[in-house]
């Protein structure tokens, strides 16, 4: 049974390309298991008590014969200091995420020392990368201020996927701030090199998010022969949620755009 990873960050395409992989018979996920944000509080105490356990009794645990691959998905912040300190401000956040952010911090704050848990996740991070049978997905977006946009558009409206049943909504109108756009851009960028340099070793595939859309069979059949299933046509119920270019979502785009044409961001604003 081979063992996968989806590695990533948030709104590069990781639930739909999750819920097509799930759709393969031989396939098990597991999703996002360190999103501590949303875990129910069992859930949540057993993956702060010892998240290398918490991992191995699902993705290292026995499995149906018929299942030939077990995955799940891990963004680069999981487990690590800037998981709390989020890529986008709280502040743009909904009430409701808001309140979730700080329940957590008030639950860890009351039963954890924050110097042992970060071990832990250290010790986490460390299997991952030690398990050289572990395959890892490298997932992708060309495009880092699609990204940022999706990305901030999800904290204002704490709606995360759309499914093909439910008509688009109007995109929300977002302001953005030159030196915001160009943290994201470093901090994601950096993100993908550290990914690379850890799991150099591996059995890797990089999959972009744009590839995944224009040639949907194509990128499959490369993930499918990387886990060792055989290809099998899948469909998701999942669907875009911004279905407009960014000109059209981000009011200050022209400025944006200004800003960073003498950048190596430049093509983002395209």
């Amino acid at each position: 049974m081979t063992r996968f990873m989806i590695l990533g960050s948030a709104r590069t395409g990781s639930n739909f390309l999750l819920s097509l992989l799930s759709a393969h018979p031989s396939i098990k996920t597991y999703g996002e298991l360190f999103n501590l944000d949303s875990l129910p509080q069992p859930v949540l105490r057993e993956a702060l008590e010892d998240p290398v356990s918490y991992l191995r009794r699902r993705v290292y645990a026995s499995h149906p014969d018929h299942i030939a691959a077990v995955g799940f998905k891990m963004f680069y912040y999981h487990l690590t200091r800037d998981y709390f300190e989020k890529l986008i401000n709280p502040a743009d956040a909904t009430a409701d995420m808001q309140s979730k952010f700080a329940r957590l911090h008030s639950y860890i704050d009351a039963n954890y020392d924050w110097t042992e848990l970060y071990r832990r996740f250290h010790d986490a991070w460390a299997m991952l990368a030690a398990d050289l049978e572990l395959t890892v997905v490298h997932l992708k977006r060309r495009n880092i201020l699609n990204t940022f946009i999706s990305h901030k558009t999800a904290f204002q409206t704490n709606k995360w996927i759309r499914v093909k049943s439910r008509a688009p909504e109007p995109p929300t109108v977002l302001q953005l701030d030159a030196a915001e756009c160009q943290r994201y851009f470093e901090k994601l960028e950096a993100f993908a090199e550290q990914a690379d340099a850890l799991f150099r070793t591996h059995r890797k595939i990089d999959v972009h998010y744009e590839d995944l859309v224009d040639d949907r069979e194509k990128q499959l059949e490369r993930i499918f022969a990387a886990i060792d299933v055989p290809f099998e046509p899948v469909s998701t119920i999942m669907a875009k949620q911004i279905v407009v270019p960014a000109t059209e979502v981000v009011a200050n785009h022209r400025q944006l755009k200004e800003s960073f044409q003498d950048s190596r961001w430049s093509r983002f604003f395209e």
